[in-house]
């Protein structure tokens, strides 16, 4: 089974999720490239902060550095040392197919001809559904939220803000916006939840282990997982939470910890 990760040079997800595939003994055969230009400095920190919260921008230095907190975590990654997607590449010697897009007929002609078996999401932007079509399995994805009830941005936050389910589900992607069909999903506890990044934390580190687990199932018996079908009415979609209102959340969160 040929199996390609699809990232974006500066991504660290795609490391955090190659890391997890090798402790079950699997290896990506390639790693795919898209090159969207870099946002400018101040930008890509405002969007740490929407997306990660107050704390994201020490959580980010605290990572950067390997420093570990008081409980003995790292925050936010899985290691001591973050690698962005070209960096774990290199140091593990997996080919790498480099692409200033993923949607061009060049691109796509490009992907064809690895006639890769599995694509996983590991930092990819919006995929269209040309690409989706390329792998004979599909294209897997693990979202930071319980489907279909939570899709879209922010959701392992918006779920904690409405006391909803929290979880991390693993579902085929589609045209849309999370509403492939569903793998399975992985209920996360609430206790010590302290903040937002600690949050974060819990549901990345659930849904990356069941993504590996389920790759390394797939790759021994050759076969893809049973999936249900979503309707498009059962769930909603969430955009980016305000910093006002993650202030808000990291309050309850500390005050219930």
């Amino acid at each position: 089974m040929k199996i390609a990760l699809l990232t974006h040079r500066h991504s660290f997800k795609c490391a955090v999720i190659g890391s997890a595939l090798a402790a079950r003994g699997v290896q990506p055969d390639v790693i795919v490239f898209e090159q969207p230009p870099l946002a400018p400095a101040g930008a890509r920190l405002r969007q740490l902060i929407l997306e990660r919260g107050p704390r994201g921008l020490t959580d980010k230095l605290l990572s950067k550095f390997g420093t570990r907190r008081e409980d003995g975590t790292t925050e936010p990654g899985h290691s001591g040392q973050r690698l962005d997607a070209a960096s774990y590449a290199a140091q593990h010697a997996i080919p790498l197919v480099d692409l200033p897009d993923l949607a061009s007929s060049a691109s796509l002609d490009r992907l064809r001809a690895e006639a890769i078996d599995l694509m996983i999401h590991s930092g990819a932007g919006i995929l269209r559904a040309p690409l989706l079509a390329l792998p004979r399995l599909g294209v897997l994805n693990a979202h930071m939220g319980v489907l279909p009830r939570y899709r879209g941005m922010n959701v392992a936050e918006w779920a904690a803000w409405e006391n909803g389910p929290l979880g991390a589900t693993l579902h085929w992607i589609d045209p849309g916006i999370d509403t492939g069909r569903i793998i399975s999903t992985v209920p996360v506890a609430r206790q010590g939840l302290r903040d937002v990044a600690t949050l974060r934390n819990a549901v990345d580190q659930a849904q990356t282990a069941a993504l590996a687990d389920l790759v390394a199932r797939m790759v021994a018996s050759g076969e893809p997982p049973a999936a249900t079908p979503q309707r498009r009415e059962d769930g909603r979609q969430y955009f980016t939470m305000h910093p006002l209102i993650v202030e808000v959340l990291e309050q309850r969160l500390t005050q219930s910890a």
